[in-house]
């Protein structure tokens, strides 16, 4: 993984780097957050798969598309480890 791609805790960076757009932070440690040349902001989560991209108008819209995110993968990781068993 490129160093820029890291969340910024495994970069070893503290709270006080992120910058004040991303108020955020600690609450998503495991995601890296830019700013498009648009003004919206993105956020990915490294080593997902499918890819999880979301994109949001400021830092509120954001953390919500990143909270539903999370949400369809927690939803989804129990759909898959959820083995139902027929009735005999």
């Amino acid at each position: 993984m490129v160093q820029e791609e890291q969340p910024a805790q495994a970069r070893g960076t503290t709270l006080e780097d992120v910058p004040d757009r991303w108020p955020y932070a600690a609450e998503f440690p495991h995601w890296h957050v830019w700013q498009g040349v648009s003004g919206l902001l993105y956020a990915r989560r490294p080593r997902t798969s499918p890819p999880v991209v979301v994109r949001g108008e400021d830092a509120v819209d954001l953390r919500n598309q990143m909270r539903q995110a999370e949400g369809r993968m927690t939803d989804g990781c129990a759909a898959t480890n959820s083995n139902p068993r027929p009735a005999d």
